[in-house]
């Protein structure tokens, strides 16, 4: 029996924006209705946390929401001035403005203001006691204004859309990325509880604890995750795309990737924090320190009749084991400082790169799979490569070079492998660069480079991307990505 959350909207309209509060949000994320149970929660109370992290640990919920819906105007209204501290002057007195300016909020406008979030476990007795609990008690949903009902039970039956076209119902799916109802949606994961409760006692946003995962809207050849996948090295990817018709030579990544690194280390230093410690951005560790690395990747068009291997955007892939404390600043300097990064100086090229976040569900986005973090993401046992990997040493005649490509994932700590294939010349993939030049396989003038292949790898379990094989992983080269049981190439 499925476990249902229904939220009552009192007013016709869900006020929630995007993560850069341009937009509307649509759909609801389910990470959202979580942490509306985590604010009225007394942790104090055993009860609580244990209903609570039995429901982060479940799979991923459905979703069940109005089908007719429009992005109406953002409703504005004057707030007062958020001051914690300090001699109280005329501008922080209740009922001035923030800011001296209005502020507004994205809103979406309901046909039918109602959404219901079901996961498909039912809970033990007392879990779901102490859930109905905390559902009745939460007063809003989004933004404060927005006023709902809200209550939990266990079912029979689990979400169907309605025959006539009032409710859509979306699922979280491996492949979301190769339909064209495909959205990201924030979730609640095994370990989020923790994340935001450290949050809080640490005056941070709950935003920077998020994770997206892939959904699709129903259809009848929708297929579900019926394995579970094991966590690859990265836990968070963030993407960045080109302006539309926009895009770089493959040849560019090892330059464009490290001109990120170096414009994220400045930004984290600008705004004051020791750079020098933070060994997982910069890349510098000291022997046998085990921890893993950022990695600055370049995301090319590839896997497409008409792809041509060119870099749309770039992203930053965040280790499992980064410090909570820096991946917290990493997050604040690439999204929300000074307005993120938006532009990126590359020697070489004549102009700034422009970026712009590729945030969850960002339809003009949506066409463009090279961007989109589910492009990486999706659990897969099939990955290639689409940027040439680079091997971590020379081998001799007497060595295959296949046992150096298995040996390289054993080392960087990548699950068991049931099958290496590895190209002398040529891609997998369609469109991908089959041959970098020499110049582009070396970060220093003068380093010898390494032997660089195209590989196919098959895992005996689904990985959940992203991946990056070979010696210049942590500056895009190797990136792969995942491939359907189906998949020839």
């Amino acid at each position: 029996m499925p476990f249902r959350i229904t939220i009552d909207l009192l007013d016709a309209s869900y006020q929630a924006s995007t993560l850069d509060r341009t937009r509307a949000e649509w759909p609801p994320h389910p990470s959202r209705v979580f942490c509306a149970l985590v604010s009225v929660a007394d942790f104090t109370d055993p009860v609580h946390e244990a209903a609570l992290t039995w429901l982060e640990q479940q799979p991923l919920p459905s979703l069940r929401i109005p089908a007719r819906t429009l992005e109406a105007t953002a409703r504005t209204a004057w707030v007062p001035t958020n001051a914690t501290a300090g001699k109280p002057t005329h501008g922080t007195l209740p009922g001035r403005t923030n800011g001296r300016a209005p502020k507004t909020w994205p809103q979406r406008q309901l046909e039918h203001p109602l959404v219901e979030v079901e996961w498909p476990t039912q809970p033990p007795p007392g879990v779901l006691m102490a859930l109905q609990s905390l559902a009745q008690a939460v007063p809003y949903l989004g933004r404060a204004s927005g006023h709902a009902l809200v209550h939990a039970e266990a079912i029979d039956e689990p979400l169907a859309e309605d025959g006539d076209g009032r409710f859509e119902v979306w699922h979280p799916l491996t492949d979301a990325a190769t339909t064209g109802n495909g959205r990201s949606l924030r979730a609640p994961y095994p370990g989020y509880l923790q994340r935001l409760r450290t949050a809080f006692d640490d005056g941070q946003p709950a935003w920077q604890q998020d994770r997206t995962f892939p959904y699709t809207r129903a259809t009848a050849t929708a297929a579900v995750v019926d394995e579970e996948p094991t966590a690859g090295p990265y836990e968070d990817l963030l993407t960045f795309a080109f302006p539309s018709g926009f895009s770089l030579d493959p040849a560019l990544t090892m330059p464009v990737t490290g001109a990120m690194r170096r414009a994220v280390m400045q930004r984290l230093s600008d705004i004051g924090h020791d750079v020098e410690a933070m060994a997982a951005v910069h890349g510098h560790k000291k022997r046998g320190d085990q921890r893993g690395l950022c990695a600055y990747l370049g995301l090319p068009f590839v896997g497409h009749p008409h792809a041509d291997g060119r870099l749309r955007g770039l992203a930053i892939a965040l280790p499992r084991d980064l410090d909570p404390a820096h991946r917290r600043a990493l997050l604040a300097v690439l999204l929300r400082v000074d307005g993120g990064l938006r532009r990126l100086n590359v020697s070489g090229l004549d102009n700034p790169l422009s970026l712009s976040y590729v945030q969850a569900g960002d339809p003009p986005l949506d066409s463009l799979r090279s961007v989109r973090p589910e492009r990486w993401t999706k659990p897969a046992r099939r990955w290639t490569t689409a940027l040439p990997m680079v091997m971590d040493r020379f081998t001799n005649r007497n060595e295959a070079i296949e046992d150096e490509v298995a040996r390289s994932c054993r080392v960087a700590g990548l699950p068991a492998l049931a099958k290496v294939e590895v190209l002398r010349q040529g891609a997998y993939l369609a469109g991908a660069a089959c041959h970098l030049p020499a110049g582009a396989l070396r970060r220093k003038e003068g380093e010898r480079p390494l032997p660089a292949r195209h590989v196919r790898l098959t895992f005996e379990r689904p990985l959940t991307g992203p991946l990056v094989l070979g010696s210049k992983k942590s500056f895009g080269l190797g990136l792969c990505v995942p491939l359907e049981e189906s998949t020839s190439a």
